[in-house]
């Protein structure tokens, strides 16, 4: 059975009728990020979780939630270490909310953390036949037979005419902040903790105005997330596999602790990863260093970056009808199927480095020549970009030299009313996105404000290795894609508090 509403100020009350906190303690400042995180928003998606009227009067939600966050923000990383500290030292215990002498067992947080996922009786173990691991001379070769990628060519383009062909019904901001917002289009274990993470993080973050919903760029990335588990499962047959090569092995059916962990190639340290992908687009500010994580997910270990960024966009304009106005990506998403999703579906211009490996789809048959996307006229000088014409979908672009409040350098030209244009308007000159999305791009190519967003990009790797290295994720030792993204969201979630008492100290109540 729930129990009733334990708000805020009423926590802050208990600590200090309970004699209070040692300012001397070594995690002193972690209460002081919890006594400025208001969790009341969270009590009625949590209540939703629970009997009402019959049962046991269970361990209050919100103090379960605010224990797990502290345990984060402390550097622990098991539950079992964590119940411990708690019954060794009441400090531990005042700060989550509970009474030093009724604190809850390990078994009480597992049974929250499965509570929020929705997982309850699931099996332990799932059996299924092994797959062998793959060598780095595998990944040369992987590439270098393109016919092996065959049932995955044009995959971004067949996600992109899907989405095109249903009928644009973004949700409302305002209903998505505050978690009552229908979430079924996501994953059943993903429901709660998206509610949550809006609610009482995302929507703090917008008061205080670290994330600005009128000027929102975002930036995405992908990060592989190695899992504890063994990746050859345990025998459950009799076959005598000693001396044998791994094509010649027994196929006989293994019980895996991790199931849904797949090898897949990291790009950064150059290897292959037995466990999941966690991908995230993170919001910045052009005018303060501040990046937060707006939208976490979890994904196949050996899914491309691509996949999940047009998966991610799709989720923030549509799903949670967020307002982007710019995505900054890496060259991985260097695809046609996504910049003509974003320029045909949001009119959102995409910030993205050309691939090398990508020459396909680079051509142009326009009057000019093209350089990055820009034409460059008769006296090799780039054209001045001048307007988006959203209804015909086309850049415009101007003469430099009759622009010349935007080239103050540039006093005269060879070619101007001869060779060029006579109108004093000067040659006018329209590109159109439809004829090759990758050039003729709605932000124009190494301009100011290309290279702008373009230096944000960095971004969502530096929040990677605040989850990574802060919250200790590379050493918690847990098994299943689900309860990897509750750790992962608690990380995220501790990220929103550090940055209100840096960023927004002076406006928190």
């Amino acid at each position: 059975m729930i129990p009733s509403l334990f708000s805020h100020k009423q926590y802050v009350r208990f600590v200090r009728r309970h004699g209070g906190l040692r300012t001397t303690h070594r995690h002193y400042h972690v209460w002081q990020k919890l006594a400025a995180t208001n969790l009341d928003a969270a009590y009625p998606i949590l209540a939703a979780l629970y009997c009402v009227d019959w049962g046991r009067v269970a361990r209050h939600p919100v103090c379960m939630l605010r224990s797990c966050l502290a345990m984060m923000m402390c550097g622990v990383t098991s539950f079992d270490v964590w119940v411990a500290m708690m019954r060794d030292e009441p400090f531990y215990a005042l700060m989550s909310g509970f009474d030093p002498q009724d604190q809850p067992g390990v078994g009480t947080f597992y049974d929250f953390q499965d509570r929020l996922l929705q997982r309850l009786r699931q099996p332990r173990t799932v059996r299924r036949r092994p797959y062998r691991r793959r060598a780095q001379r595998d990944k040369a070769h992987h590439h270098k037979n393109k016919n092996d990628l065959r049932p995955h060519q044009g995959i971004i383009n067949r996600l992109a005419d899907r989405v095109l062909a249903r009928p644009y019904q973004p949700a409302c901001p305002s209903v998505v902040l505050t978690g009552t917002a229908n979430f079924t289009a996501l994953p059943r274990w993903e429901r709660t903790l998206q509610s949550l993470f809006f609610a009482c993080f995302v929507t703090r973050s917008v008061e205080l105005e670290l994330i600005d919903l009128k000027n929102l760029h975002v930036a995405a990335d992908g990060s592989k997330l190695p899992t504890w588990a063994n990746p050859h499962g345990k025998k459950l047959c009799h076959c005598d596999n000693r001396g044998k090569k791994a094509q010649d092995r027994c196929r006989c059916y293994r019980a895996y602790r991790d199931p849904w962990a797949l090898w897949g190639w990291d790009s950064y340290r150059e290897c292959w990863v037995y466990g999941h992908t966690v991908h995230e687009l993170t919001a910045y500010n052009l005018q303060h260093r501040c990046q937060l994580p707006l939208l976490v997910s979890m994904a196949d270990c050996n899914r491309h970056d691509s996949v999940l960024g047009l998966v991610a966009l799709y989720r923030g304009r549509e799903t949670f009808g967020l307002p982007i106005q710019t995505a900054s990506l890496d060259k991985a998403y260097d695809t046609i199927g996504l910049f003509r999703l974003a320029t045909q579906r949001w009119s959102m211009p995409l910030v993205v480095p050309l691939n090398d490996r990508n020459k396909d789809n680079l051509s142009y048959a326009g009057p000019l020549r093209l350089e990055q996307g820009v034409p460059i006229c008769l006296a090799e000088y780039p054209m001045k970009r001048w307007g988006f014409c959203p209804d015909r979908l086309r850049i415009k672009w101007r003469c430099p030299l009759a622009s010349a409040k935007k080239t103050p350098d540039l006093t005269s030209c060879p070619h101007f009313g001869a060779d060029c244009s006579p109108s004093p308007y000067g040659r006018v000159v329209y590109t159109y996105p439809a004829e090759n999305y990758r050039l003729h791009t709605l932000i124009p190519r190494h301009s100011d404000l290309w290279l702008c967003h373009a230096k944000r990009r960095s971004c969502a790797e530096r929040s990677f290795k605040r989850k990574k290295y802060d919250c200790c994720l590379l050493h918690i030792r847990t098994a299943g894609r689900d309860r990897w993204f509750f750790r992962v969201m608690l990380a995220a979630m501790c990220q929103h508090i550090t940055a209100w008492l840096i960023h927004a100290a002076s406006r928190l109540n």
